[in-house]
């Protein structure tokens, strides 16, 4: 009788052991997946990469798309996002652009600072923009910062009539923007040689200063008059001023009346023609109380034989409104007793005349031993 042959038994425990290895493998697979994409994640969330876009944009020369209103953050009072712009551009070209965390970073704000062959050009803030599988905080920008590296400390003074409009890149200045003296009080300077005459004004035209700086680009200056005309700006170094507007048919009105006056004037001062100029100088006016009283004693008057004006001028005008107009003033008037010839120290020669208009007539209202008028001020 043939024997059976016996059966191998397979061993169960082995099997059961390469079972657990070859699930452990593909638990240790997925927990390394996990884990990978952890880490991934984790890097992920670093601030630092909230820069990326920053960077691309700038490498790309897509700074008008993240520079925006919105984004710059400037302290600048007169300059806006195109001077910002523009600047930055024109930094970040000059060379390698790199970051590294900034000195004002803080964990729950992140900053970095931004360079451009070495030199840093502007700070940039990071906020969350949104969170990763993980519920990690994921960053972006969210201002930009470029005040600290861009701004001038440069002051500019630019001084103007009252009345006028002044405006620097398009912006207009105001009262917070006078200039201070050393004695902290506000620069403004009546013209003094009109406040002889200001019972007759309705106020004394002044010059005010005013006082700018905080700028990134040379900024842009302009002035109109009260009356809203353009005013010519004389710029010396980083001061700026403006004349009194010119009303040229004002001073050509003056300048047709200036003979008659200039003959009748000094034919006063003889005693040719006393009174004669009363009727052109300013009515009720305590100029014309001072030159009544006044007596020349040009002697002897009866032994004139022949007198006359010679090296006429007129000229220096200037208009402090239509109704108000100064020029100086010269002559001479050479006077001859028989056959001596004497030339007069006249009252009104070689002085400036101030005319004011009332009525529609100009009158002489005031004659100052000066050639140009003066106004109180630096």
């Amino acid at each position: 009788m043939a024997k059976r042959k016996s059966r191998k038994k397979v061993p169960v425990f082995g099997i059961f052991m390469l079972i657990y290895i070859i699930a452990g493998v593909l638990v240790s697979i997925h927990l390394w997946n996990k884990l990978e994409k952890y880490l991934i994640d984790l890097e992920a969330s670093l601030p630092k990469y909230g820069m990326d876009e920053v960077m691309a944009a700038i490498s790309e020369n897509r700074v008008d798309d993240i520079i925006r209103e919105d984004t710059l953050v400037t302290v600048a009072k007169y300059e806006g996002l195109n001077e910002y712009r523009g600047l930055l551009k024109q930094k970040l070209a000059s060379g390698e652009v790199t970051m590294q965390e900034s000195k004002q970073a803080t964990k729950e704000v992140p900053r970095y600072t931004v360079f451009a062959g070495g030199q840093p050009v502007m700070d940039v803030s990071l906020k969350v923009t949104g969170k990763n599988d993980h519920d990690l905080d994921l960053w972006g920008y969210d201002k930009f910062y470029a005040d600290d590296y861009s701004i001038s400390d440069t002051v500019y003074e630019i001084t103007v009539p009252d009345g006028s409009v002044v405006t620097v890149n398009g912006h207009t200045l105001d009262d917070s923007d006078i200039a201070l003296d050393a004695d902290g009080n506000r620069k403004i300077a009546e013209i003094k040689d009109l406040k002889v005459i200001e019972q007759y004004l309705d106020h004394i035209p002044s010059y005010i200063t005013y006082a700018v700086k905080g700028f990134i680009v040379e900024p842009v200056f302009s002035v109109k008059s009260r009356d809203g005309e353009d005013m010519p700006l004389t710029q010396d170094g980083t001061s700026y001023s403006a004349d009194l507007p010119y009303y040229a048919s004002a001073a050509d009105e003056v300048k047709e009346i200036v003979p008659t006056i200039m003959e009748a004037y000094g034919l006063h001062f003889i005693g040719k023609n006393t009174g004669g100029v009363y009727q052109y100088l300013l009515p009720d006016s305590q100029y014309k109380e001072d030159v009544k009283s006044v007596v020349t004693y040009f002697y002897p008057t009866e032994r004139i034989t022949t007198y006359e004006f010679g090296n006429e001028t007129c000229d220096d005008f200037v208009t402090y409104s239509e109704d108000c107009v100064s020029c100086h003033i010269y002559f001479d008037l050479i006077v001859r007793f028989n056959s001596a010839a004497y030339k007069t120290k006249n009252e009104g020669s070689d002085a400036t005349w101030i005319f004011l208009k009332r009525d529609g007539t100009w009158y002489l209202s005031q004659v100052l031993r000066q050639k140009s008028i003066e106004y109180d001020g630096d």
